[in-house]
C-alpha cells in the first residue's frame, strides 16, 4: 500500500539535476559578446586619448589600452562566474528526472581538492522506489557533508543538541538505524542516521504535498570589527628647560660673577664665572639645573662655548674702561677631552693676548689624575696658546710643584671644610714660592675666613663676601651684541 502510493507521487515530482555549465549562466552569450566589444571600443578610445591628449608614444598608449581591456575582461569574467555560482546554488533548474548528483565527501580542510558534481543516470527500467529513496537520502547526506566540510566558518553544534532540534521540528520519534550501509555512515553533523531520517521525512512530506521542515541552520559567525588604525602618539611638548637650553646654545646666556677677594682688604682680585640661562618666566637656571637636559639634547658643549665667548666680549668691554679683572671659568670633562672643540674655541678667540692674561680655565683635580692622558695633552694645547689654569676641587695641598708649573697651573682652589682637616701651612708656603696661589672656597662665616688667614692664605671666596651677581645692564648689552658664530 505504501509502496504503490510512493510510486504514483514519485512520478509526479521530478528529480532535480545540476545544470550543464556549458549552456547555463557560466557560458558566453550574445550579451557577453556585446560587453566585450564595448570594452574593446573603450580601450581603443583610451589609447587614442593617451596618444593625442597626454602625448604618450604609440607603443605606450597601445600597451596601456590593452592592459585596461584585459583587466576589464577579467573582472567581467569573474563577475559572470560569481553570478553563475549564486544562481546555481539558489535556484536549481529542473533537469532530467533520471539524473541525480553524485557527490563525494570533499575534505577541504585537509588540503584535498574539491570534486565537482557528476551526473549519474538512473536506469529507465522499473525502479524499486524504496531503495531509490534510500539511495537519494545517502546522496543528499554526502552532499550535506561536502557542503559542511567546504565551509570552515560553520559552527558545529553538539550531537545531542542537534538531534533534539531535528526531532522537535520534525515531530518524529527517534529514527531507527537504517540498514543501508550508505545511510549508516556518520556524516559528522550528529549521530549516525540522523540526517538520513530527516531526508526520509522530507520525501514523505513531498508525497503528501506538505512543505518540508526547514533544516536547522548553524548561526552565522559574528563578523570581527575592523581593527582601528593605530595612531602615532603626538610628540610631547618641549619643556621650559629644553626651550631655554636651545636658546642658550644660540648665545642667549647670562654671566653671573662671584668675586675672589683678598683677606686683607676684602676687595676683589678676580672673579669666578657662573653661566646661567633665562627660564622664560623671569628667572634663571643654574648649571646644576640645566646641565642634565643640555647633555641629553647634545647642547652642553654649545652652551659652554657660548659662555666662554660671552666672557671674552665682557673682558674686551671692561678693558676699554680700565676695569678688567681675571675670570676663572670652568672647563667640563667633556670639553677638556674634545680636541676639536678646543681648537675651534682658540680660533674664535683669535689668540688675543688680552684674553690669555684675563681668561683662566679651571679643571678639577680628579679629572686630571684619573684621565687617560688626553686631558694633559689638551691642556698643553691651551698652555702653548698662552692660557693659564686653575686646579679646582683640590683634596690636598701636598702637590708636585714642578708639574703644576709645567702645566701652567697658577691657582689651586680648596674648600674650607677640607682645609680644616687636610690643611698644611708648609704646603701653602711651598705653593706660593712656586707662583701658585691657593684660593679658599666656600667661606660662609668669619671663623672660616680666620682659618684661611691662619694658614697663610691670601685669597678667599664664598657667600660671606658675596653671592654670584649678574653684570651691569650696560656691560651686558654690549656683550650681547657678540653672537656665537
Amino acid at each position: 500500500m505504501r509502496k504503490s502510493t510512493r510510486v504514483q507521487n514519485q512520478a509526479a515530482v521530478p528529480v532535480a539535476a545540476p545544470e550543464d555549465r556549458a549552456s547555463g549562466p557560466g557560458g558566453i552569450g550574445a550579451s557577453d559578446v556585446v560587453v566585450l566589444l564595448a570594452m574593446a571600443v573603450a580601450a581603443v578610445a583610451l589609447g587614442l586619448a593617451l596618444r593625442l591628449q597626454a602625448d604618450f608614444g604609440m607603443i605606450t598608449a597601445a600597451a596601456l589600452a590593452a592592459a585596461a581591456f584585459v583587466v576589464a575582461a577579467l573582472m567581467h569574467a569573474q563577475r559572470m562566474r560569481i553570478a553563475s555560482l549564486q544562481q546555481t546554488a539558489a535556484t536549481p533548474q529542473t533537469g532530467d528526472a533520471g539524473a541525480l548528483p553524485q557527490l563525494a565527501p570533499a575534505p577541504s580542510e585537509r588540503g584535498f581538492a574539491r570534486r565537482e558534481p557528476t551526473l549519474q543516470r538512473l536506469p529507465a527500467a522499473p525502479v524499486d522506489l524504496d531503495r531509490a529513496t534510500d539511495h537519494a537520502a545517502g546522496q543528499l547526506s554526502l552532499a550535506a557533508a561536502a557542503l559542511r566540510d567546504a565551509s570552515p566558518a560553520t559552527v558545529r553544534e553538539p550531537a545531542d543538541r542537534r538531534r533534539d532540534v531535528i526531532q522537535k521540528r520534525a515531530k518524529l520519534p527517534a529514527a531507527e538505524p537504517p540498514s543501508d550501509p550508505i545511510a549508516d555512515a556518520d556524516h559528522g553533523w550528529a549521530e549516525p542516521g540522523t540526517v538520513d531520517a530527516l531526508v526520509r521525512q522530507y520525501a514523505e512530506e513531498l508525497d503528501r504535498g506538505i512543505a518540508a521542515p526547514e533544516l536547522p541552520r548553524a548561526p552565522a559567525p559574528a563578523l570581527k570589527s575592523a581593527v582601528p588604525t593605530p595612531r602615532l602618539p603626538s610628540p610631547p611638548a618641549e619643556s621650559g628647560i629644553a626651550a631655554a637650553v636651545r636658546r642658550a646654545a644660540d648665545g642667549e646666556i647670562e654671566i653671573h660673577l662671584q668675586p675672589v677677594v683678598a683677606f686683607s682688604d676684602r676687595k676683589a682680585r678676580l672673579y669666578e664665572v657662573f653661566p646661567k640661562i633665562a627660564d622664560g618666566k623671569g628667572g634663571v637656571l643654574s648649571l646644576a639645573d640645566y646641565q642634565p637636559v643640555a647633555s641629553s639634547l647634545g647642547f652642553a658643549l654649545g652652551i659652554e662655548r657660548a659662555a666662554i665667548l660671552r666672557c671674552c666680549a665682557i673682558q674686551r668691554k671692561l678693558s676699554e674702561r680700565g676695569r678688567a679683572r681675571a675670570m676663572v671659568i670652568r672647563l667640563s670633562a667633556a670639553a677638556i677631552r674634545d680636541r676639536a672643540f678646543l681648537q675651534r674655541l682658540l680660533t674664535d678667540m683669535h689668540a688675543d693676548p688680552l684674553l690669555t692674561d684675563l681668561m683662566i680655565f679651571e679643571i678639577d683635580q680628579v679629572e686630571i689624575e684619573q684621565g687617560d692622558g688626553v686631558e694633559r695633552e689638551n691642556m698643553d694645547l691651551l698652555a702653548r696658546a698662552g692660557f693659564r689654569f686653575s686646579l679646582g676641587s683640590a683634596d690636598t695641598l701636598s702637590l708636585e710643584l714642578e708639574e703644576l708649573t709645567v702645566r701652567r697651573i697658577g691657582f689651586v682652589r680648596i674648600a674650607a671644610a677640607i682645609l680644616a682637616t687636610e690643611g698644611n701651612a708648609a704646603a701653602v708656603g711651598d705653593l706660593r714660592r712656586g707662583a701658585v696661589e691657593t684660593i679658599l672656597t666656600g667661606i660662609a662665616n668669619e671663623d672660616q675666613a680666620r682659618l684661611g688667614a691662619e694658614f697663610g692664605l691670601v685669597l678667599g671666596q664664598g657667600s660671606l663676601f658675596s653671592e654670584p651677581k649678574p653684570l651691569r645692564a650696560d656691560v651686558v648689552q654690549t656683550a650681547a651684541n657678540s653672537r656665537v658664530a
